[in-house]
């Protein structure tokens, strides 16, 4: 775990907050899976993961041009435009997309999710902040029962991460000033980027060990594992606060 503790010193954190899928929602593989499914659904052979990686293209150049539009009719017009690439001669066939929908819906929560969301509750504010649309997001935090403070969507704001308005909207509700922040997340761009360019302390949640991309932005803390979380909540704690606190949820 890489900490700069010259940052932390500065800070006073008031909220700390989630992103949602890759973080605390395991999706690994699903976007592939669900690929496969698609194009067997709709009887049409090409290379999966040729068509996959198109697929994120597409929906990456979607989500950043100027007007919003909801993630699931931004997957379904980039699905179209890579069945377009690729040449699909047919007609999509109905419930396609529905599959990706299904499978994320599912999706199951990393082992150390309760632990870490429940214990950063015991001590401050939480947010989890997602791009996503709110239905499938509310089936799954129905299903797997996790608590916040405030649940902001792409949906909600009318903006993805890492732009400042979805941080932003969750700030608000908490009634955090950016600094006061702790954003959690996996993704460089949209998590690591996008809480510091708003303010906010980041975490990089670096499960693959990908490198720091050379940029300018760099995380304040990064961690390989999920539960690690616990370790950087601790440091942000009075001493009197701590020791008592979290001595017995280390492993």
């Amino acid at each position: 775990m890489n900490t700069e503790l010259s940052i932390k010193c500065k800070r006073k954190i008031r909220a700390v907050t989630f992103d949602a899928y890759g973080t605390l929602f395991n999706i690994e593989g699903l976007h592939s899976r669900a690929t496969e499914l698609i194009l067997q659904h709709n009887s049409f052979a090409a290379d999966a993961a040729s068509f996959h990686r198109l697929w994120d293209e597409h929906t990456d150049e979607l989500i950043k041009t100027d007007k919003f539009d909801k993630l699931w009719n931004v997957f379904d017009r980039a699905l179209d435009m890579t069945f377009r690439d690729f040449g699909f001669q047919g007609k999509r066939k109905p419930g396609d997309l529905e599959i990706w929908l299904r499978l994320i819906e599912n999706c199951s929560i990393y082992p150390d999710a309760p632990l870490v969301v429940e214990t950063a509750a015991q001590h401050f504010k939480t947010a989890l902040i997602s791009n996503t649309d709110n239905h499938e997001l509310s089936v799954a935090l129905a299903r797997c029962e996790l608590r916040f403070n405030a649940v902001v969507t792409s949906e909600n704001a009318r903006a993805y991460k890492p732009s400042p308005e979805i941080f932003q909207q969750a700030a608000d509700i908490l009634e955090c000033r950016p600094e006061e922040i702790l954003h959690v997340g996996d993704s460089y761009n949209a998590d690591v980027v996008g809480a510091k360019n708003f303010g906010a302390a980041a975490v990089w949640l670096n499960r693959k060990k990908a490198r720091v991309p050379n940029q300018a932005v760099q995380p304040d803390h990064q961690i390989e594992r999920l539960g690690e979380v616990l370790d950087i909540i601790k440091t942000y704690l009075p001493a009197e606060i701590a020791p008592r606190s979290f001595g017995k949820l280390k492993n």
